[in-house]
Parts: structure tokens; sequence; C-alpha cells
């Protein structure tokens, strides 16, 4: 997948689940307060980085979030687990890890775990229940230098809309830029622009307050300057319930 293919997925991705609340009677106000959520789903999703061109996620692979709103200011925490093989082409081969420097090296294949935290908070615009804010990401592997770098860290800004759990069905989604998050390597360190998006459908069951959640994560990681080694994609869709 290449990175312009990942940005226009995201951004019609965004434009089309915030164009459901036009319809919404409701879609001006913000959601109501005291509303608070909880998410945990079954991700599916395929990772395309240094050490995998396709690493399809296992069983180990999970998202969750919490959120709560009050009307006019909002907070959410999510946190994205990917476990995948990385690449190689039967039990007794290695996999060739492209290092951010250029040289390749040749490992014993692994099974890689990635996990990205997101914590926001914004305040309502009042279109559409939109939630302008700002976010922190910090990102954590199991795989350290030279295969990969450590924790990355930094601060972004971007929009969020919280699906309403009084309503049969609603959308939800968060678009969010971070545009320096920096982290180490070896004895240097490294910087990269991460784009994230996470966006679908919840559907209300029976007169609960739990619904039904189908969504996509989509996560877009480039390393500044722009090395392609250091270049990493997460493309998930998932299946969960909130409540």
């Amino acid at each position: 997948m290449s990175a312009e293919a990942m940005t226009w997925k995201v951004a019609m991705a965004f434009v089309i689940a915030f164009a459901l609340g036009v319809g919404d009677a409701h879609a001006s106000r913000c959601t109501q307060a005291g509303a608070v959520q909880a998410m945990v789903a079954k991700a599916v999703a395929h990772v395309y980085n240094q050490i995998a061109t396709d690493g399809e996620d296992d069983l180990g692979s999970y998202v969750s979030k919490i959120s709560a709103q009050n009307g006019r200011f909002a907070i959410s925490l999510q946190t994205w687990v990917s476990q995948y093989d990385s690449q190689h082409s039967g039990s007794d081969t290695l996999t060739v890890v492209h290092t951010i420097p250029g040289p390749t090296v040749d490992v014993p294949w692994f099974v890689a775990s990635d996990r990205t935290t997101q914590a926001r908070v914004g305040t309502c615009t009042g279109l559409l229940r939109l939630y302008a804010g700002v976010g922190y990401v910090q990102t954590s592997s199991n795989y350290g230098y030279p295969y990969g770098y450590g924790a990355l860290r930094g601060l972004g800004a971007g929009l969020e809309r919280f699906a309403d759990p009084q309503q049969r069905f609603d959308a939800f989604g968060a678009l969010y830029y971070y545009p320096a998050a920096a982290g180490a390597y070896g004895n240097g360190s490294v910087s990269y622009a991460i784009l994230s998006f996470d966006g679908g459908l919840r559907w209300r069951l029976g007169s609960s307050r739990a619904g039904l959640i189908v969504g996509l994560y989509e996560e877009m990681r480039t390393l500044r300057p722009g090395e392609r080694a250091g270049f990493m994609i997460r493309d998930g869709p998932y299946v969960g319930v909130d409540f």
C-alpha cells in the first residue's frame, strides 16, 4: 500500500463517517452531558513496515477505548495493539530486516508486537458534534535497534466525533496528526510524522446503552526526513462492543 493510497483512504473514510451525521436532527449539538463509554474490539489488521510487507494480525491484536463527554468538553484514551509474524517464507527461513540506515539484517522470524496509545482532549465546535482538540501519542514495540526504534512520543491536533449512545445508529470518528513524534534509535534519535484515523458505525443493542461497533483504524508513520525503510502503515478493520 502506497502513502498516497493510504492518505486518500483516510480522507474518504473521514468524510463519509461525518457525512452520516448531517441527517441527524441533533447533529449540531455535542453528545449529552455525562456520557461515558468504554469499547473493546478484535482487530483484523495488516502491518507494513521494515520487518513485514504484509503482517496479518493474530489473535493477540485488539483495540480498546474509553471516552467521556460533558457536552462542551471531551476526553478519550485509545490503545491499538498489533501482533503479527515478521516476514518469512517458512519455519526454517530468516526475516530480512530493512534497517533505517540502509543495510539489511537477517534474523530468525519472530512474533512482532506494536502498540499505539493516544490521549485526546477536545472542545465542542457545534458542527456535526465535532470536537477539536489536542492529543498525545506514544508507541512501543518488542523489537529494538537496529530492527526498529524506541518508543515514539509527541503532541498533535485533530478532530473527533463520538457516537451518541441514545441513537439507534450513529457514526464516530477521529482524525489526528502528530507532526514530530520522537524516539531513540541506537545512540541517536528519530522523528516521525504520524497520521491516524479511527472511525465507523455504532448500532445500539435493544433498549440498553450497549452497542455493536464496526470500525476502521488507519495509521501512517513517515520518518522525517523520509527514508523508505522507516515507513509504517497499519490498516485495520475491527468489530467489538461498547457500553
